[in-house]
């Protein structure tokens, strides 16, 4: 066989290379690597399951989609969403996956001595066989079944809250699930029944709901949630993603939780997510309030480390305090430079303790990602869609689309959204909607909201076409730029 040298230069398509080639890899030079080397663990994972990589297995989620600290749009966001669908990478206990994580020359030995037996061991029968049976895990003739949003919320009054799951990438035969609703910090029997059961689907049906029945109380108590889990398939059919979700009841008791469109307002974050790189010293956060200014309200904002540390930048906290009519305030972050080519760091963001009648919005979190400039260049960067088809549930009353601004964060860009009909009737399904995102300096995950209407016609999974357009400030649109919003 032919021989490569592996170092610390080596990317996806080398290590690939070498793979499909069958070539042996004999060594890693230890002065390029010494104690650890400089490749995120997403990209082991990736280079030991390429073979996998030649099945047709397509990816139903992003890695951003299961994990906080996965970064839309990063290299690895696809593969670390396929690999989770699969279930051959799970995360930390946290729910978070540790995408700038370094891996020691002991864990690349072993991963490579994996790698080797499985490509030595397979035979073309063997082979015809995994690759078979890798697609049936994800595209099983029976379908998956998942949740059909990762989140429900309820008002404490409603009487009982339905929940949907649905049946995706087949539907072959009759099958069922288990499913089960347990408190997290509701209580059962004061806030919520705890109820367990089985949906079944029968041939061809591809979405069933089961009801949470909501104890309403006269108690002033914070929000609670609720557990959902679905497990054991049955039919030939498997888990898909989300398999947990959470309902949240809205208590209706409080004088200080008006809606969001009281005059007070909802405070939330300008985006999502935010960029900066770790040469330019600093980024402004803006805090933004929505639907209302009456009277002066304040909130509580706070860094806290995500794969980031006091090497990476300097924590703050503090009180924002908007005067009336007031409707934009911000803070400052002081990021440090180093030379070091250690990856991109995460910093989260967090707004609390709202006050005068003001709510917290949407986005009352959001991540810092720190740029690595040793790694990456830092410009105005693209703009697209964060997945292809983003799903919301009838009864939530509206959908949320996210757009991401990726490879820099310098400048204001803009972009402009709308909807596109579909199978959905506009008027009769969802509100027409359109508009422009302004991507602020730093901004980099922004999104907007369609309304969605209720009515009494069983018509799961019609779908709203949505397209970006028109960027401007530099920036350049990216794939995806169409998506959907499939309403369950």
């Amino acid at each position: 066989m032919p021989f490569v040298y592996l170092d610390c230069q080596c990317d996806v398509l080398s290590l690939a290379r070498c793979i499909f080639l069958r070539k042996r890899i004999v060594h890693i030079p230890h002065y390029a690597m010494r104690n650890r080397i400089l490749l995120p663990f997403s990209f082991f994972v990736f280079g030991v399951l390429a073979g996998a990589a030649g099945t047709g297995i397509a990816a139903t989620v992003l890695g951003s989609d299961v994990f906080p600290d996965v970064r839309t749009g990063t290299f690895y966001d696809a593969a670390v969403g396929e690999m989770n669908t699969l279930g051959i990478i799970q995360g930390y206990e946290d729910g978070k996956f540790g995408p700038n994580d370094y891996v020691t020359r002991g864990q690349i030995a072993v991963l490579l001595q994996r790698l080797r037996d499985d490509i030595v061991d397979s035979t073309p029968s063997s082979s015809s066989s995994s690759s078979s049976s890798s697609s049936s895990v994800a595209t099983s003739p029976a379908g998956g079944f998942r949740f059909a949003a990762s989140s429900y919320s309820v008002d404490e009054d409603v009487g009982t809250a339905t929940i949907s799951v649905v049946r995706t990438g087949g539907n072959e035969g009759a099958v069922s699930v288990e499913y089960a609703a347990v408190g997290s910090s509701a209580t059962d029997e004061e806030d919520f029944e705890i109820i367990s059961g089985t949906l079944d689907f029968a041939d061809g049906i591809t979405s069933r709901t089961f009801t949470v029945v909501i104890l309403d109380d006269t108690i002033d108590e914070d929000n609670e949630t609720v557990s959902l889990t679905l497990t054991d398939p049955t039919g030939g059919a498997v888990l898909s993603t989300p398999v947990t979700a959470t309902l949240t009841i809205k208590d209706d008791d409080g004088a200080s939780t008006p809606t969001a469109g009281d005059g007070a307002g909802a405070l939330g974050f300008s985006a999502l997510g935010f960029d900066v790189a770790e040469e330019a010293n600093s980024i402004t956060i803006r805090v933004e309030r929505n639907g209302g200014s009456d009277g002066q309200v304040s909130v509580a904002y706070a860094t806290s480390n995500g794969t980031a540390n006091s090497t990476n930048y300097q924590s703050t906290n503090g009180t924002l305090t908007f005067a009336d009519g007031e409707t934009s305030q911000t803070f400052t972050i002081a990021v440090l430079d180093n030379d070091v080519i250690n990856g991109n760091k995460t910093v989260n963001l967090t707004l609390s303790s709202p006050t005068g009648g003001a709510v917290l919005g949407y986005a009352a979190t959001s991540l810092l990602t720190i740029v690595d400039d040793e790694v990456m260049s830092f410009g105005t960067g693209s703009v697209r869609f964060t997945q292809d088809i983003f799903t919301t549930v009838e009864s939530s009353g509206e959908g949320i689309v996210t757009v991401s601004r990726f490879g820099g964060t310098t400048g204001t860009v803009t972009v402009d959204y709308r909807t596109n009909g579909g199978t959905a009737v506009a008027g009769a399904d969802y509100a027409a909607t359109s508009g422009t995102l302004t991507f602020r300096n730093g901004e980099a995950k922004k999104y907007f909201v369609v309304e969605i209407y209720s009515d009494e016609q069983s018509d799961v999974g019609e779908m709203v076409n949505l397209v970006i357009s028109n960027p401007t400030g530099g920036s350049q649109l990216a794939s995806p730029s169409t998506a959907s919003l499939e309403i369950q």
